[in-house]
Parts: structure tokens; C-alpha cells; sequence
């Protein structure tokens, strides 16, 4: 018997550090006539990954009975910045395209089993109690089974897809009529549901109760007929849209690459300019983003592939560096050749690809920046910097860009005559993310580039979430900035996933404090506070002294 664990949600959510190799990048969930269902995975690592420990479920309401569509992936790989494709046939046919072989398996193959894989159909039942599952019973499936994907019909969203590695939630999607940010209450009043993995992967068990602690990424979009669900750029973080004419499915193709303003994730670099022998050297440090983003991975790739600017199976792989907390860094990583750009591949806790960072080899100027700094109030942008021997610098120019990628000048600042060290700022206002850097341009026609600063656009204004004491004794106070009138619930949850706290509070257009009592169940340790506002989820973290 192969070692067995459960999954609490909840736990898993917030404090699980796993970095999905793989994730959900496709689902074909509506084929029409005389077509078949696929998904996608997409593999956003520098090396090959065997799928085999991965395992997709689906939830299924067939007329009120409900339960369980359960792949067990085969036995086989998927290449570095690779796909990974598994069909109801193969060849296959979707959207116009007819006997297609961009699959890996048929999941109908009757040797499936041979190559360690396997679909099952689980209903709640105690008719077998042999089978692994106290509380299912497995039944047949039909031949040529074309509907793991299923699409309910009943209130609440359509699909509800997850996926697993090694028993650990790693991607949850739902989507279609009815769609929202929370899984439906069918889903979390199953029971526990064991699964059974074949060859050498680790059997576990998956409780359901939690789930409705569990953001999850997701689209409203009906997918009608003849279509199913995309990311916008491979691997990218709540990225889903509906296919569409416009947007096909694309199995075993990219369905493009992130640029540097995507996410919520902020990371300031730069590149330290050597010689062929000595290399040159990249600083990276993330300097803002929302605490259940943690840990952030950054992998550092020469970009020497086929197109400048962007990720692909060209770019070579040189190291990466991980953020437990925004206080660590920054890393310096040596890479050679010398003169080669840079790309920056920020992965969230989740495992999912938040942005990528193009970081321009430029020619060194012999001047010391000592440091280039920006502050935000709501919109507006102060950016400060101070320089040594600006006695040899004619002029900086500010620029912005959106994608990182493209800079235009947003405005020059003429050099003092000042010898030695000089301060300097510039001030400039936001309506979307944008992204600033200095071109130091010295008396001699010479330039430099300082390291880039990321700023996200405040809209509405933003709300905002803080916890302003540490409790020692019975309670907990949070301030909540609102840009509105709106009710919200709180809920405090501990490192096991057990809910603690689950209240309704209403909050007021401008600042709440919210007084959160604390009853003797309350350890001493780490807890979760999250506050939903309806739209979105705010996350702290405190320690019950």
C-alpha cells in the first residue's frame, strides 16, 4: 500500500509553498458534432516534468446524481516551456480541425492502463466498501467517453475543474453561466473522496468541506458550442477567457507570452555591464505585491531565443532565486555571454506565471547611481534619485513604458553643475500600471539605464486591508479603506484549514476598523484573516501571542 495523506483546502491554499511545474492552460470542455474534448497543460519549468503524478477531476450533477470524473495521468513527459495534451480520441477533431494528432494520449485508449493512467467515474454509495472509497461507489463509463468535461446545468458555475500533483492542489478553474470567485455548495458538501494512484504515485485523499475557503481562478463567460476555455498567455495567473472565433484553441501551441506589467507582482532589476571574461551580473528584488502571493520564484533566462522580449523554448535557463518575504533580497546572479538581455520569470506561490521581466543589456556609463527610488500617493509618482560624480552628466531621461518592453520619455531633468553628489526627483501621474526608468546621458554622448521601478494604477481608489495590533489577548482590530458602501464577510483560519472566525460585517464608504474577538480556542501560533468584499479577497496573516 502506497503512503496515503489528505488534503485540507484551505491549509494548502495559504501556507503550501509548492511551485506547480505544470498548469491548466486549456479545456475544450463544448465540442460539437463529430469533435472531442481535450485539455492542455503547460509546463512553465527549464526541464522536463513526468506527468504521471498529476491527477484531473471534474465535478459532475447528472440529473441530481452527483460526483466525480477522476484522470489519473499516464506515464509519460512533457518538455521544458512544453505542452502537454490529452484528448477523447486521438486523432482527434475540434473547432475546424479535423484528425489532429497534437495529443499525448487518448484517455479512451484501451491500453491507457499500460502506460499507468486511468479515468474513473465515483458517486456517492456504500454499496462497495472494498474499493478504497467509504463513501463512493464507482461506476462504468460508456464507451468513447466524451464528456469528462461535463457541463452542469443546475444554478451556480458549469464546470469545476482541479488538478493535482502528488495530492496537492495546484490549479482550480470554474467557469460558465453563473461563474464566480467561490465553488459551489454541492462541491463542498461531498464527501471525502479517496484516489487511488497507479504505479509509484503517492495515493491521497481530498476533503471537500474546505473548499469554501478557495479562491480560484474562473470566467462568467458561457462557452456555447463548439468551444471551451483559454488562458490569455501561457501559464499566466486568472487569465481565462471564453474560445471564441477570435480566440482559438491552440493544443500544442502557444497561446502567447506575459510582459513585465501583468500581475500584481513588482520586481526592480538591473544589469551590472562586465567584460566577455568576467560576465556581467543581474540584481533582482521583488519590492511589492500582495502577501498570498508568497513565496515568489524569479527564474533568470539569457533572452538569446527566436523572438527579443519574449519567453521561449530559445531562452536558455540560468538560475533562479526565491522570496519568502518581501524583505529578502536582493540576489545577484553572473551570467555569460556578457552582453546578453535578460528575462525575468515571476512564478506566485501558486505556481502560476505572474510576469515576464525583459531587462536590457545596456553600455555602462562611468558614473554611480546611488540609488533611484519611487513613492506613490494614490496616482501620482514622485521618483527620487541621487547621483555621484555628476559632475561628468549632461542630462536624465524619464521613461515610462506599460509592457516593459517599449519606453517612451516622459519628461527630461537637466544635469546641475554640481560636483560629486547631487539629488534629483521627477513627478508624474498614472492611469494604468507603468513602469519608469532613468537614461543617465553623460557631457561625453555616452548613456546608462538604471534599474526599472513598477507602479500600479490605483483605481477607484483601492481598498485596502491592514492588521494594526498583534494580538496577545482576546481580540484582533483591522482597518479596511473602502472606496464604497458595501457588506463583506470575515473569516480567520489556521494552519490546519479549520475556520475559526466566520462573521458579516458591513463596511463604510472611507476607514473601518473591525473588532474581531477572539475565543478561548485560540491557540498560540499563525492565523489567516481574509476579507471578502464580494468582488475580491484581502489576505493578512497574524501571530496569537
Amino acid at each position: 500500500m502506497k503512503q496515503i495523506f489528505t488534503l485540507f483546502a484551505a491549509a494548502l491554499l495559504f501556507c503550501n509553498s509548492l511551485k506547480a511545474q505544470v498548469q491548466l492552460n486549456e479545456l475544450y470542455t463544448d465540442p460539437g458534432a463529430g469533435k472531442h474534448e481535450f485539455f492542455e497543460l503547460y509546463n512553465s519549468e527549464a526541464s522536463t516534468v513526468n506527468v504521471n503524478s498529476y491527477t484531473l477531476i471534474c465535478f459532475f450533477d447528472i440529473s441530481g446524481t452527483l460526483g466525480w470524473y477522476v484522470m489519473d495521468l499516464p506515464n509519460l513527459t512533457v518538455a521544458p516551456k512544453g505542452y502537454f495534451v490529452g484528448s477523447s480520441a486521438l486523432p482527434f477533431n475540434y473547432q475546424g480541425i479535423t484528425n489532429s494528432t497534437n495529443s499525448d494520449f487518448s484517455w479512451n485508449s484501451a491500453t491507457l492502463s499500460t502506460i499507468e493512467g486511468s479515468v474513473k467515474k465515483w458517486v456517492p454509495g456504500t454499496a462497495n466498501l472494498a474499493d478504497g472509497n467509504p463513501y463512493y461507489d464507482q461506476q462504468t463509463l460508456p464507451a468513447n467517453f466524451n464528456d469528462f468535461l461535463f457541463r452542469r446545468s443546475a444554478q451556480g458555475a458549469s464546470y469545476s475543474v482541479f488538478l493535482y500533483e502528488n495530492g496537492l492542489l495546484v490549479n482550480s478553474f470554474i467557469g460558465g453561466v453563473g461563474g464566480t470567485s467561490t465553488i459551489i455548495n454541492d462541491i463542498i458538501n461531498m464527501p471525502q473522496l479517496y484516489i487511488d494512484m497507479l504505479g509509484t504515485s503517492t495515493d491521497f485523499s481530498i476533503t471537500f468541506n474546505e473548499f469554501d475557503t478557495l479562491p480560484v481562478e474562473s470566467t462568467t463567460a458561457n462557452a456555447g458550442s463548439d468551444n471551451g476555455y483559454i488562458r490569455v498567455a501561457d501559464g499566466a495567473c486568472a487569465s481565462w477567457v471564453k474560445s471564441s472565433a477570435q480566440v482559438n484553441h491552440t493544443p500544442k501551441v502557444t497561446n502567447g507570452t506575459l510582459g513585465g506589467t501583468n500581475g500584481t507582482i513588482s520586481v526592480s532589476a538591473a544589469i551590472a555591464r562586465g567584460t566577455a571574461a568576467t560576465g556581467s551580473v543581474v540584481n533582482y528584488d521583488v519590492v511589492g505585491g500582495p502577501e498570498y502571493a508568497f513565496p515568489v520564484e524569479m527564474q533568470i533566462y539569457l533572452d538569446i531565443g527566436s523572438v527579443s522580449g519574449s519567453l521561449d523554448a530559445g531562452d536558455t535557463f540560468v538560475a533562479l532565486n526565491t522570496e519568502d518575504t518581501i524583505t529578502q533580497g536582493p540576489f545577484y546572479t553572473t551570467f555569460f555571454p556578457y552582453n546578453a538581455n535578460i528575462l525575468i520569470v515571476v512564478k506566485t506561490a501558486a505556481g502560476c506565471l505572474d510576469k515576464i521581466v525583459f531587462i536590457p543589456n545596456a553600455f555602462v556609463l562611468s558614473v554611480n547611481l546611488i540609488s533611484f527610488e519611487g513613492e506613490q500617493h494614490k496616482n501620482d509618482i514622485t521618483l527620487n534619485w541621487t547621483m555621484d560624480k555628476n559632475e561628468i552628466v549632461n542630462r536624465f531621461e524619464v521613461e515610462k513604458s506599460t509592457n516593459g518592453i517599449d519606453f517612451v520619455t516622459a519628461g527630461i531633468v537637466i544635469a546641475s553643475e554640481k560636483e560629486g553628489l547631487d539629488n534629483y526627483n521627477f513627478k508624474d501621474r498614472i492611469s494604468e500600471k507603468s513602469i519608469y526608468r532613468l537614461k543617465i546621458i553623460g557631457k561625453t554622448g555616452r548613456s546608462a539605464y538604471s534599474k526599472n521601478l513598477s507602479f500600479d494604477a490605483d483605481i477607484s481608489i483601492d481598498n485596502s486591508f491592514t492588521i494594526i495590533n498583534n494580538p496577545k489577548q482576546v481580540q484582533i482590530t483591522a482597518r479596511f479603506e473602502s472606496g464604497s458602501n458595501l457588506p463583506a464577510e470575515i473569516r480567520i483560519i489556521d494552519m490546519s484549514g479549520r475556520v475559526m472566525v466566520q462573521q458579516k460585517v458591513n463596511i463604510t464608504k472611507g476607514s473601518n476598523l473591525i473588532v474581531i474577538p477572539l475565543s478561548s480556542a485560540f491557540n498560540n501560533g499563525l492565523y489567516i484573516v481574509n476579507l471578502f468584499d464580494g468582488t475580491k479577497h484581502y489576505t493578512k496573516k497574524f501571530i496569537k501571542q
